[in-house]
């Protein structure tokens, strides 16, 4: 349910802990209860496999297919035969000590003419045959009491027992069966059946198991919550305008519940922000950098890796009315990507395709890993402008393309909903989903880094702690941002966290 428990206990509060250990200890308390009352920690349970009548019809009228019984050359004229199966249904081993007082069965209104033990294994029919003999030489007896014996837990054995009439008038009825006897610490019960006994067990276990589950769900539910360590005073956050989107999110919700905090959102590109913090190693302040795959993160600060976000090639709507309707489906090859950012014609059509402005790592991610690197000059994107472009952040680009129908780009997914003529385009048929991600099917994204001085403390800790929350991760779900726990088990190796 959980992606492990570990995380799962990160994300509860103490109060949590407290409610989910109350919970469990009634269901623990249930479930003995259920043991002490109706399964017992000492406990013989018996049943009724058979009772009928032998060479009378059970509607008492006599028919020719009848069998004829008779004992050591004695007809029995009013007999039944009876099956009682004994088991231990405990949790403990039953020994001769265990018993106050033996176990036995009366058959009111019926004499005992002969019984014997079957399905028990060779030391326990060896206790009970003794009590063979004394049951035959005792014709008048209704009862048949049975030896201490040891009897291991979920072992059963069953008696067969042969019955006559008594000389009473209750030949005509079946005989109803009582049972003796005391054990210490437990009770010997009747029981219904094997399939009655299965359905309440798995009743209560189910009740345990939802009571359980109940637990889970609702300190799961409010793990998700979000909540923080406050700081006061004023955090710079600068670097990537891809990320800027997500950071934004994240920090009214800090400030939210943090008054006396104040984070500033200072985005223009990757570069730019390192070298802001390395101008100022003391300050309270965070560096977002987008790093390609397989790109490594700068050693001379502490790189606390967030996720991955999510890169799309992108057109304006209209665009397909030139390069056909099976654009949004087939997408652009990165043969055709890279012939559109060397300022070259796709299949004839001329288009304008904007470029990020050189230092943004999101710029970096498309080169590596999509069009490769060209060698054309960065000049401003201007209306109806076929060839390349440049522009500083993502949503200038995103603006650009939204307003011009013949321009294509690339830019954060989660970014697109905000501009309604933008349409993803996949990259070699692939588009760019989660599942693909995951899978290493595509490859454009990002390592998402947030940079800090050396062992940050105070407000710049506290945000950064706040960021990696369970709940932020909830709330920036499905916006193109795959938080690290996301990654865990990525066949992209690629992708996967580790320990940066």
């Amino acid at each position: 349910m959980f992606e492990s428990i570990a995380d799962f206990l990160d994300g509860v509060s103490d109060g949590e802990m407290w409610a989910g250990g109350v919970i469990c200890a009634l269901s623990a308390a249930l479930m003995a209860y259920w043991l002490d009352r109706y399964q017992g920690w000492r406990r013989i349970s018996w049943s009724e496999v058979y009772n009928g009548p032998i060479n009378k019809h059970i509607t008492s009228r006599t028919s020719a297919d009848m069998w004829e019984i008779h004992w050591q050359g004695r007809p029995i004229l009013e007999g039944s035969l009876v099956i009682v199966e004994v088991r231990n249904s405990g949790v403990q081993t039953l020994e001769p000590e265990h018993f106050a007082a033996p176990l036995n069965f009366t058959f009111p209104g019926k004499k005992v003419v002969h019984f014997k033990v079957r399905d028990a294994n060779a030391p326990l029919e060896a206790t009970l045959r003794p009590q063979v003999a004394a049951a035959a030489a005792d014709r008048r007896s209704d009862t048949i009491v049975l030896p201490l014996f040891t009897l291991n837990r979920r072992e059963r054995f069953r008696l067969l027992v042969l019955l006559e009439d008594n000389g009473s008038g209750a030949g005509e009825r079946l005989p109803k069966i009582t049972s003796g006897g005391r054990v210490k610490g437990g009770r010997i019960k009747r029981t219904a059946g094997r399939a009655r006994r299965r359905w309440a067990a798995v009743i209560v276990l189910a009740l345990v198991a939802v009571s359980s589950l109940g637990t889970g769900v609702y300190a799961h539910n409010r793990s998700l919550e979000l909540s923080a360590t406050c700081s006061r005073g004023e955090l710079q956050v600068t670097g990537s305008t891809a990320f800027s989107p997500h950071v934004h999110q994240v920090k009214e919700e800090y400030e939210r519940r943090c008054s006396g905090a104040e984070v500033v959102l200072d985005a223009s590109n990757s570069a730019e922000g390192l070298e802001k913090l390395e101008a100022h190693p003391t300050a309270e302040m965070i560096a977002m950098a987008d790093i390609a795959p397989g790109g490594k993160p700068r050693q001379d600060f502490d790189a606390h890796r967030v996720g991955v976000l999510v890169y799309a090639v992108v057109a304006h709507r209209r665009l397909a009315e030139r390069l056909g309707p099976d654009l949004w489906r087939d997408g652009l090859s990165q043969v055709e990507l890279a012939q559109a950012y060397r300022g070259e014609a796709i299949d004839g059509v001329e288009v304008m395709a904007v470029n990020r402005d050189g230092g943004s790592g999101t710029r970096q991610s498309f080169e590596d890993e999509v069009s490769g690197a060209q060698d054309t000059p960065d000049r401003d994107c201007k209306p109806r402008r076929t060839g390349v472009c440049s522009v500083a952040t993502t949503m200038e680009l995103l603006d650009y393309v939204n307003q011009n129908p013949n321009a294509i780009g690339y830019a954060e997914a989660g970014a697109l909903p905000f501009f309604p003529n933008v349409r993803t385009v996949p990259v070699n048929g692939t588009p760019p989903t989660k599942e693909n991600v995951l899978s290493g099917d595509y490859r454009f994204w990002a390592a998402e880094f947030l940079y800090t001085r050396r062992n940050a403390t105070g407000l710049t800790r506290n945000f950064l702690d706040f960021f990696g929350s369970r709940g932020v991760s909830k709330l920036l779900d499905g916006q193109g941002f795959l938080p690290c726990r996301e990654l865990e088990d990525a066949r992209n190796e690629e992708a996967r966290c580790g320990e940066g």
